[in-house]
């Protein structure tokens, strides 16, 4: 059964030609460069500054999770998903699930606090009134085909099957707990109005060639007139009900054994049962501001299956790395998923890179915000 609702057969929107599906999945990358934005004291949401909170409240020195992260912190381990691949560490040093469990509760409990403190009310008002006044929602959702080289662009089938009368259905999968990337693509009365015109149901406008790269008959003044269905989901939980922060593994090593269940993500959060189906008919694929990890195998393996046998496509934003083969090998290696030669180079020929830079991205862009500070 697909998850996505067809809104063509729902026949509820008169005039829709086409569907697009499109699932985009956010990581602690956006909301630290929303925080980097708001705060001018460098309190951002990352592992390295989490460390830090737990040292300076305190915390049980005995902590068996907090003990990995210092050792892990002297071997230069910053992302949160090697906070998450320690668990799978210690578990593979045969310390039994129960006692993680217990260690990760008070870690929990602590990282509750620590978001608390970094994103405050404030934060959340200014990024309100910023993103309706700036309209981030409608500017990323239709003009991220910018964010592509020429090289990608050309390589890319998604634009060349948009159309007018087209819909663009996304489904935004939130790695983060807060609601922060919720409260940036929310699309309020001032950037969106669900049925604008009395003639037709459009109420979207999409842009496919935004540079004007190659010879398709679009260019950068063309405009499709579209429709627009967006939703988001939190898989890992949410930052207002504390018992819901999900941190574990992913590992089918310990499938059979029940203990260690507790441990493993996609467990707990029914990923199969929920989200499965997503994958059958997703189009395009965008990650955005996620470290790639093998601790959310689960998530790139289905992406890397639906890529490689459904003619889905893969747009990667990266903050750091800008070498094309190395973010394809990244996210291929985070699949723990052994491919032929053959297999791999059909994958990388399906995934295009986009670099996150400050002021020129548009996928998820804030730009405006420095005026709206001043």
């Amino acid at each position: 059964m697909d998850m996505y609702k067809d809104y063509i057969s729902d026949n509820q929107i008169k005039g829709i030609n086409q569907q697009h599906n499109i699932m985009v999945i956010v990581g602690n990358g956006f909301d630290i460069s929303v925080l980097k934005k708001y705060r001018s004291d460098n309190l951002v949401s990352s592992y390295k500054v989490f460390y830090d909170f737990l040292q300076y409240r305190g915390i049980n020195q005995d902590n068996l999770l907090f003990k990995k992260m210092t050792d892990d912190r002297a071997k230069n381990k910053q992302n949160w998903s090697d906070f998450e691949y320690s668990i799978y560490e210690l578990l593979d040093e045969s310390y039994s699930a129960e006692t993680l469990e217990d260690a990760l509760r008070e870690i929990q409990a602590s990282f509750l606090l620590f978001l608390n403190d970094v994103v405050t009310t404030d934060i959340s008002i200014r990024l309100n009134h910023d993103s309706e006044m700036y309209r981030y929602g409608q500017e990323s959702l239709r003009g991220f085909i910018a964010d592509l080289d020429k090289d990608d662009f050309l390589r890319m089938k998604f634009h060349r099957n948009t159309g007018h009368y087209h819909l663009f259905n996304y489904l935004f999968v939130n790695f983060n707990y807060t609601s922060l990337f919720d409260n940036y693509i929310y699309l309020d009365k001032q950037q969106f109005d669900p049925h604008p015109h009395k003639t037709v149901d459009t109420n979207f406008t999409f842009y496919p060639n935004p540079k004007s790269y190659g010879s398709y008959g679009t260019n950068k003044d063309t405009r499709w007139s579209t429709f627009l269905m967006s939703d988001v989901i939190h898989p890992h939980g949410y930052q207002n009900i504390p018992r819901s922060l999900l941190f574990g593994v992913e590992s089918t090593k310990y499938q059979e054994n029940r203990n260690a269940k507790r441990l493993i993500k996609s467990y707990w959060a029914q990923n199969n049962q929920k989200y499965q189906s997503y994958f059958d008919n997703t189009e395009l694929f965008i990650v955005y501001g996620a470290s790639l990890g093998v601790t959310d195998s689960w998530w790139w393996n289905n992406i890397f299956d639906s890529v490689l046998n459904k003619g889905s496509e893969l747009i990667i934003y990266s903050h750091s790395i800008t070498d094309k083969a190395i973010v394809k090998s990244r996210f291929i290696d985070a699949c723990q998923n052994s491919c032929s030669d053959a297999d791999r180079d059909a994958i990388c020929d399906r995934i295009y890179v986009a670099p996150i830079i400050e002021g020129k991205t548009v996928m998820l862009s804030m730009n405006g915000l420095s005026e709206a500070k001043a």
